[in-house]
């Protein structure tokens, strides 16, 4: 498994990337969509919700103007709907809403999510996903989290 601080080598790239995303306009009315797993808007959100947390998180990092975060949107809902929060905690965050928390994580494409537990990075994925892809790397991580 690796930590947080591990993954940020093979991620050099990721700030330059992160910063030419993040300097794209915004349009005016950017507010996050709303649907059932809640949005993380700063760094001390983050850290209380998905760093503290005893519990497999996942964070995926979207914006509203991502086709393929649109696309992922209705599988994360089912895997939310098949998951109880107490198995699979699940959050958003929404890069130009919180750009401090995406460049953070040194996200440099959309979608990207991670899967934290206690407090450790234990998965990455990046772009798009079907839903039986999503789901295979939700039981891979689980599986490693086991054998662990």
């Amino acid at each position: 498994m690796m930590t947080f601080k591990k993954i940020l080598p093979f991620m050099a790239a990721a700030v330059f990337m992160a910063a030419i995303v993040m300097a794209l306009p915004t349009p005016q009315n950017a507010a996050a969509s709303e649907g059932s797993i809640p949005y993380l808007k700063s760094l001390n959100e983050v850290e209380r919700a998905v760093m503290g947390s005893q519990t497999l998180v996942l964070v995926q990092f979207d914006a509203k103007w991502c086709g393929y975060c649109r696309a992922l949107q209705p599988h994360l809902e089912t895997l939310r709907q098949k998951n109880p929060s107490t198995a699979l905690e699940m959050y958003k965050v929404d890069i130009d809403q919180a750009r401090d928390v995406a460049i953070e994580f040194q996200v440099s494409t959309l979608p990207t999510m991670f899967m934290v537990h206690k407090g450790r990075v234990v998965g990455y994925k990046r772009g798009a996903l079907d839903e039986g892809q999503l789901f295979d790397w939700v039981d891979d991580v689980r599986k490693q989290i086991r054998k662990s």
